[in-house]
């Protein structure tokens, strides 16, 4: 709140437009693999230990899955009883074939990493997120962290501003004491906004990328914006936009001292 007689300053502003990588350098989309591929043996020992017999396979993956899909097929569906029997007998006497399937898919060699291969093409659209969040020895942060950092206090990003950011004033820290670690979730959220915006935006879906706009800058001012300290700061700011003139998606933040 503004009292008459005190004079208000900006103590930073910065905005920072997203551009997505062109592609994900190759040494992340092998470290991606590799690190999956070395997960194999533990990813397989943590199921049989969390399935470790066909009593657990009922009470943990076969009833619970039972119970979904009879809430799933409606209630007017023709033979809906039968569907629902025949869902049921099936995965209650699924048990050895599900053991089986796991053992088979997680040996060296076998369908795991045969599909995690396939899928290092895919992991190729990381790029939308390394765009938002940046790559610290390539690009250092990018405008998803930059915008939170300001207000945060991060004083080290003041040294990695660049070509598609504006920046003024000075790094401030405008939580309440305590708040600021768990304010760091505004990353979360403009880079999900930001991304997923960039893809409607792509596809010509604007009344889309607005919504998408409009819906993380609600969550931003419910959630990190109700942990300012409003005793030293009158105006803090933090949001995505898009900017019509450049054409781009961009992420802003402001903090106006009392």
């Amino acid at each position: 709140m503004h009292i008459t007689g005190e004079i208000m300053s900006v103590a930073v502003e910065y905005k920072g437009y997203y551009v997505p990588f062109d592609s994900t350098p190759t040494e992340v989309l092998d470290e991606w693999e590799t690190t999956l591929k070395s997960m194999r043996a533990s990813i397989l020992a943590n199921l049989k230990e969390k399935i470790a017999n066909a009593t657990d396979f009922l009470n943990k993956l076969a009833n619970p899955a039972i119970e979904a899909w009879q809430a799933f097929v409606a209630s007017d569906w023709e033979d809906r009883e039968m569907i629902l029997l025949k869902h049921q007998v099936k995965l209650k006497g699924a048990y050895d074939d599900w053991l089986s399937g796991i053992e088979n898919a997680f040996t060296e060699g076998g369908t795991f990493d045969t599909n995690v291969t396939n899928k290092k093409a895919k992991f190729d659209m990381v790029r939308y997120v390394l765009g938002a969040v940046g790559l610290k020895y390539k690009t250092a942060w990018g405008p998803a962290y930059k915008a939170v950092a300001v207000i945060s206090g991060d004083r080290r990003v003041k040294n990695y501003m660049g070509t598609n950011d504006s920046f003024s004033g000075d790094v401030v820290n405008v939580f309440l004491p305590g708040a600021r670690k768990i304010a760091r979730v505004g990353i979360l959220y403009i880079t999900q906004g930001l991304v997923i915006a960039q893809y409607a935006h792509e596809n010509g879906l604007t009344t889309e990328r607005d919504s998408v706009i409009s819906t993380i800058n609600t969550y931003l001012a419910n959630s990190v914006l109700k942990m300012i300290d409003t005793s030293a700061y009158s105006e803090v700011q933090l949001q995505i936009g898009y900017d019509s003139v450049a054409d781009k998606l961009f992420a802003y933040s402001k903090a106006v001292t009392v």
